[in-house]
């Protein structure tokens, strides 16, 4: 295995020339480009990411949770779903009914390490703690932020089950695709390794939430791009894991807010703003989740 993730690195080096000259980008540091550039629709349908009407009873009826809403700051509001998908994550609503620390390790590359983030507070790991923990009364998470500047999927697969040994998490928050897209890593190939990830935390019943990669506007008509951000919707979908609209949310953001608020000045990586959102979007996904798991319990007495 060493000798393939070596080889994914050697790779990663020579395509970023690739992506550069072939999807019309320049490296990471140069502006893009004023013109905006078309959305494309998403290939994949999935699941509408309302709160079931099961949820939406438990709620009404009361439940041994005190959960409030996420808040979504004025500057994060979209039109389109911002997580879609309606599974329980059952891990996360056991811990907080025991009344013991949530434990979320977060996975992921550039955006999970912070990168382009004024301080590490302003990262959207230590944010989402936050967001958790002033939704949920009573709360304490446990962050363990695991992002690596450039990792693929076949990398954090391989990290995945040395991390769950060491840290045995409740839920793994996964921002996934982006560098997999960037290294023209080819989509079915990516959706394996994928899909191979999640059965393996799915037997050791652990939580999972994916993210999705970031809108970009130089690669939103990349077809290798697309095609990865497409890829993840369908594990998503058929994993029934619940997945943050990333991409989408974003490029509702960039028609909003022309000239791209949300991104660093390398208009690749997100700024504070960037990361808040994100973090605000996963915290909305995270409590369908934990209402999904209370309304499936309910349903069983």
């Amino acid at each position: 295995m060493d000798r393939r993730v070596s080889a994914v690195r050697v790779v990663l080096i020579g395509l970023a020339a690739v992506l550069a000259s072939h999807a019309g980008a320049a490296d990471a540091t140069k502006p893009a480009e004023s013109r905006p550039a078309e959305v494309p629709a998403r290939v994949v349908p999935l699941a509408a990411p309302a709160v079931s009407a099961g949820a939406a009873q438990a709620r009404k009826q009361g439940s041994a949770l005190r959960l409030g809403t996420p808040r979504t700051s004025v500057e994060c509001k979209v039109k389109s779903p911002t997580y879609e998908g309606r599974a329980p994550l059952r891990a996360v609503r056991r811990a907080i009914l025991q009344k013991r620390p949530l434990r979320v390790v977060a996975l992921g590359s550039a955006s999970t390490a912070g990168a382009a983030a004024s301080s590490p507070r302003a990262s959207y790991p230590v944010r989402l703690e936050n967001d958790l923990e002033g939704t949920i009364e009573g709360l304490k998470v446990e962050m363990f932020a695991r992002g690596l500047s450039g990792d693929v999927a076949e990398e954090t697969v391989e990290r995945i089950k040395a991390e769950v040994a060491e840290i045995r998490p409740d839920l793994v928050v996964w921002q996934v695709g982006t560098n997999d897209a960037v290294a023209r890593i080819d989509a079915e190939t990516f959706g394996n390794l994928l899909r191979g990830a999640l059965s393996w935390l799915a037997r050791h019943r652990i939580d999972v939430v994916l993210i999705d990669p970031q809108y970009v506007e130089r690669l939103a008509t990349d077809a290798r791009y697309t095609a990865i951000v497409n890829e993840v919707a369908t594990v998503a979908s058929e994993k029934r894991v619940l997945l943050v609209n990333r991409y989408d949310a974003m490029a509702d953001l960039a028609r909003q807010h022309p000239g791209s608020s949300y991104l660093a000045n390398d208009r690749f990586h997100l700024n504070d703003l960037g990361y808040r959102c994100m973090a605000e979007y996963a915290a909305r996904a995270i409590v369908a989740g934990i209402l999904q798991a209370d309304a499936e319990n309910g349903a069983m007495h």
